[in-house]
């Protein structure tokens, strides 16, 4: 099991990289979802995923992720 860690809040390139391990692209991560292909691409540019995207996302490339809080004081 590899671990990906996402740096600086960059979603989206973690999942790039995740997209080329598994030789898919977007336009295929896309019709896996049943979204438009335009439509994950914005989201890919802006980096703005939602826990329903992730979710989706997870499913359909057979990840898991977790989010974690830490509180320093």
């Amino acid at each position: 099991m590899e671990e990906i860690k996402v740096s600086d809040g960059n979603i989206g390139e973690c999942l790039k990289i995740i997209l080329v391990k598994k030789n898919m692209n977007i336009a295929r991560l896309a019709e896996l979802m049943g979204v438009s292909s335009t439509t994950l691409y914005s989201k890919f540019q802006k980096d703005v995923f939602s826990f329903k995207d992730l979710d989706r996302i997870s499913d359909v490339l057979n990840l898991s992720y977790d989010l974690t809080f830490t509180i320093k004081d």
